[in-house]
């Protein structure tokens, strides 16, 4: 196995290990033993191949996960928010929330985009729907949102950083497709397509996104494609067959419209694109998925 290979697949341990453990201890003796690196080189090493510090990617995840928290439940109180994602004290994320989006998380009415404040990147092309123009999408009932569980699985992944570039995510499923290729029949497996992170306030450079198959336990995983154990939870999804545009349309009536009048709150677990067809059998211009948001109950 190449080392830089090896690298990554480490730091990528770490980047799920924060995100399963945000209440946990996160020092940086902790997350080298996570990585199998010595505390004394760990830390370069995680700004050279992620190019954020492991505070500032700490920070970024528990924040946007009470962002994300708040979004979804708009009666939620801030220090509640704050606590479940692993800040020591609300001032500390009142703090972080000011620093990262230029306003106090007391004025922001949990509905409009929060922009990053170094460089206040937007998706552009993409129309932004406001409450009442997806209250009216609700009345044609465009979109059904339906529940159901998901099983425990296990995953083979390859993670694309800079993921809204078209170039990389390409190259990220090829190698994903390929490698699964080699070794069995695609009709045999699921493909999904994880965010890490909230486009809507993570700078676009810093989202990852990771493409991702099932596979049967008896079979090695190395090199450049790594192992995630996905655990059981329960999804609300929404059946989407058609362009870029109707998928992001989706996105926003589930995260925006449908979530804070539900009786869900957001699992802390990945949003995914579940493909009932693969892009590459339909062209890259249409897509049929599944857009799947793991949820609990309030």
């Amino acid at each position: 196995m190449q080392q830089d290979n090896l690298y990554l697949q480490r730091i990528n341990l770490v980047l799920n290990h924060i995100r399963d453990h945000l209440t946990d201890d996160l020092s940086v003796n902790t997350l080298a033993q996570v990585a199998h690196f010595s505390p004394f080189h760990f830390h370069r090493i995680f700004k050279t191949l992620t190019g954020e510090t492991l505070n500032d990617v700490v920070t970024r995840l528990r924040l946007e996960r009470a962002v994300s928290l708040l979004k979804a439940s708009p009666n939620m109180p801030i220090a509640s928010a704050a606590f479940t994602c692993g800040f020591a004290s609300a001032s500390n994320f009142s703090r972080a929330f000011k620093k990262r989006f230029g306003i106090s998380a007391r004025s922001w009415d949990r509905q409009t985009p929060l922009k990053e404040r170094k460089n206040g990147q937007v998706l552009e092309g993409f129309p932004y729907y406001t409450v009442e123009s997806l209250s009216e999408i609700e009345q044609t009932k465009e979109f059904e949102v339906r529940l159901r569980p998901l099983p425990a699985q296990r995953l083979a992944y390859v993670r694309v950083f800079s993921s809204y570039q078209v170039e990389p995510i390409l190259k990220g499923y090829e190698r994903l497709i390929e490698w699964y290729r080699a070794r069995g029949d695609l009709a045999q497996t699921t493909l999904f397509g994880m965010s890490q992170d909230d486009p809507d306030i993570t700078p676009l450079n810093l989202c990852r996104f990771d493409w991702c198959v099932t596979i049967p336990e008896d079979w090695k995983v190395e090199g450049d494609v790594s192992e995630w154990r996905f655990p059981a939870c329960h999804i609300a999804y929404i059946h989407c067959a058609g362009d870029i545009f109707l998928e992001d349309r989706a996105w926003q009536y589930l995260y925006r419209y449908w979530l804070p009048r539900s009786r869900f709150q957001p699992d802390n677990l990945p949003a995914m694109e579940i493909y009932c067809r693969l892009p590459a059998e339909i062209g890259w211009e249409q897509f049929d998925i599944e857009c799947a948001l793991p949820v609990v109950a309030l």
